[in-house]
């Protein structure tokens, strides 16, 4: 809340990727961008579904694992809506 992306970054650390949702209100999210790695990669969608579905597929592209308290979380989502076997996918 009225941070600017430069100090946030600072802040936040090296950790796993996550979503930074942009807006005035929770109710009206201008813009997303993916956190990873203290840079921010901005999601060129509009919606939060479209967001996470790049969230998701960023883990594959960068090669980071899933975290370790999401990793149930990611999993079914792997399997069960992308239809990505476990054994036939590195995340």
């Amino acid at each position: 809340v009225g941070t600017s992306m430069k100090a946030f970054l600072e802040r936040v650390g090296s950790t796993q990727p996550f979503l930074l949702c942009v807006g005035e209100k929770r109710s009206s999210i201008q813009k997303f961008y993916i956190i990873l790695d203290q840079k921010a990669i901005p999601c060129m969608v509009q919606t939060a579904v479209a967001a996470f579905d790049e969230l998701f597929k960023a883990h594959f592209v960068f090669a980071v694992s899933y975290d370790e308290a999401l990793c149930n979380f990611y999993t079914f989502i792997q399997t069960t809506v992308y239809g990505i076997d476990v054994g036939t996918a590195k995340e």
